[in-house]
């Protein structure tokens, strides 16, 4: 699942971007605090992280669980702010001012995320088909002489699987999406490479990529009917040239046949 939040991320991160009152400054999970992130940027600015991620699995299956993703959005501002149009609009860098701006930061970032105005926008969709919660902290400071106000958006997602290993991604898909959009921006374009690495790359056989799904081990596969037989060394040896129709009919020879234990020469 962090295939999922990390790709969820990186698509809300693109889909606010110049979709604000921060215009293009937006940070995806920026380490410093806040309040130095404003002192260098007191015009508005957005920060994108994801915070808190719980999963509940089934057995050992790690990677397939109900899901609670906290897609965390910040938004702060410590100056005046112009708005150009037909009309420029100043609003003031006072309490009223400030808590103006935030509002309609807010709701511009739930516009870009859940209105389809870009790719980014439609792909976040698909990665996040339900938002469990919706939770606005407000904040404010007046530390080093800066004086800002912030506001903290906390959505709580369901997020869809990421592919299992081998997978071929279908087109139109969720995750086919992701990566096409991703690899149409030259910045995002080596995540894009690793992430295609990481789901297509490796060669695995259907039996094997089932199996890793239910998190389960190669001699549970085999005795669930779900991989090829074992054999002595715990290795898959598939048994070619058997077909079951109602009774059993083999192209291997009737010793052969004998040293597996396989009823053989007719009724």
């Amino acid at each position: 699942m962090s295939l999922s939040r990390l790709a969820m991320r990186i698509a809300a991160a693109r889909a606010v971007k110049g979709a604000t009152l921060a215009e293009d400054r937006v940070f995806d999970s920026a380490i410093d605090p806040i309040d130095l992130t404003i002192a260098e940027n007191r015009q508005p600015i957005l920060v994108v992280m994801t915070d808190e991620h719980e999963a509940i699995p089934t057995g050992r299956d790690l990677f397939h669980a109900d899901v609670a993703c906290d897609l965390v959005i910040e938004a702060a501002i410590a100056a005046r702010v112009e708005i150009e149009g037909e009309v420029t609009i100043t609003i003031p860098h006072t309490d009223e001012g400030m808590e103006l701006v935030l509002d309609m930061m807010e709701h511009q970032v739930m516009a870009a995320l859940t209105r389809e105005r870009n790719s980014w926008s439609r792909v976040w969709m698909k990665l996040v088909p339900r938002v469990k919660r919706r939770l606005s902290r407000r904040g404010a400071s007046a530390e080093g002489g800066v004086r800002f106000a912030a506001r903290q958006i906390v959505l709580t997602c369901d997020l869809i699987e990421a592919p299992a290993d081998g997978a071929v991604l279908a087109a139109g898909s969720a995750w086919a999406d992701v990566l096409a959009v991703m690899e149409e921006d030259e910045a995002l374009q080596p995540i894009a490479d690793l992430l295609r690495l990481t789901i297509e790359g490796a060669e695995v056989a259907q039996w094997k990529r089932a199996a890793n799904m239910l998190g389960i081990h190669k001699a549970t596969a085999s005795a669930i009917g779900l991989g090829p037989v074992l054999g002595e060394g715990g290795d898959p040896a598939v048994v070619e040239g058997m077909a079951v129709t109602g009774g059993i009919s083999a192209t291997l020879d009737d010793g052969a046949l004998a040293e597996q234990g396989v009823p053989h020469g007719g009724p």
